[in-house]
């Protein structure tokens, strides 16, 4: 099995996210929701897989009426559920978005008994990384235990393996206990990963305020770890091998953004999972371009519907639209 056809790994909660369809009313004044399947690492996995990406999805699934039709998604999809895990007992965590008065979005997590942070390392034992092009993890499994220290866990036996990592914090700030360990356990995964994504939200969280370039760089990232921050409707700027690169992102009409990171991190993985260690190490400024462009054209489109998971672009969808808005 070659690099290409072995699947990416993508890791972490799977949810169902409660979507306020009110315009602009936060959390507390929304009258009415929609369920969508989503949480990070989940949404990043039907986006490549709809990017036409082999891929396969690890979790630890709630056996109730929410995780038996989360299943029936993912295999509709056609993501590999080979590395699924379920107890009995467990919940599925119930997530709710809406966009505040600013256009900002809030969150609130419901984790009663919840399966996706329950999963343990002796669940995981059979697990070949070498049966993986790429592993992707982050998100709000790292906040509690014993998820955190599987996942932690399962990306040290990637490291070993020689199977390259990327990894998304997707900060929840009202789901943090205690920022400050919260904080110097993302850093020190920050530093080992081979492509590292953060939200402008996510970087001043963790490395304070005082402009994107500075706090990057205090980051201590290695010079041949690319390191993605997006910035909402500005686009999104990439640090790789000492020297910045910006990419301008496209005006759309917002409907809701939740799920538009993601589906950044999704087409920035399909554009770079295959290549060999000599050829990423070589990707050039021009190639990096062209793949900031693409993944900022699928987070705009998934700005323009509602849902996560399934507002996922695919392929084609994003080729129309960058030929729709050339610059």
């Amino acid at each position: 099995m070659n690099q290409e056809s072995k699947p990416v790994l993508c890791a972490g909660e799977i949810v169902y996210d409660f979507i306020s369809r009110d315009r602009m009313q936060g959390l507390g004044g929304t009258t009415l929701f929609e369920k969508r399947p989503g949480g990070a690492p989940f949404n990043i996995a039907a986006g490549l897989q709809k990017l036409g990406v082999p891929t396969a999805f690890l979790s630890k699934i709630g056996c109730d009426e929410f995780g038996e039709s989360l299943i029936e998604y993912l295999d509709e999809l056609g993501i590999r559920t080979d590395y699924i895990v379920r107890e009995s007992g467990t919940k599925t965590t119930l997530a709710f978005a809406a966009l505040d008065s600013e256009g900002k979005p809030e969150f609130r997590f419901y984790r009663d008994h919840a399966a996706d942070i329950s999963l343990r390392k002796d669940e995981l034992k059979d697990l070949s990384p070498e049966s993986f092009s790429f592993f992707h993890f982050g998100s709000i499994a790292l906040l509690d235990e014993p998820s955190a220290s599987t996942y932690i866990d399962l990306f040290e036996r990637f490291k070993k393996a020689g199977v390259r990592t990327s990894f998304d914090p997707n900060v929840r700030k009202n789901a943090v206990v205690d920022h400050n360990i919260f904080r110097r356990k993302l850093r020190e995964i920050m530093r080992r990963v081979d492509i590292l994504k953060l939200s402008d939200e996510d970087l001043e969280y963790i490395a304070g305020k005082g402009g994107v370039e500075k706090a990057v760089e205090s980051l201590g990232v290695g010079r041949d770890e690319l390191v993605l921050v997006t910035l909402g409707s500005k686009g999104a700027v990439a640090f790789w091998q000492g020297r910045f690169i910006s990419e301008e992102g496209f005006k759309v009409e917002v409907a809701e953004t939740t799920g538009c990171g993601d589906s950044f991190m999704a087409a920035v993985i399909s554009r770079l999972y295959s290549l060999t260690d000599e050829q990423f190490k070589a990707l050039d400024f021009e190639t990096l371009g062209g793949v900031l462009r693409f993944a900022n054209a699928g987070a705009a489109i998934v700005a323009t519907r509602y849902g996560a998971a399934n507002a996922m672009p695919s392929g084609n969808e994003i080729g129309e639209f960058l030929q729709s808005h050339r610059r």
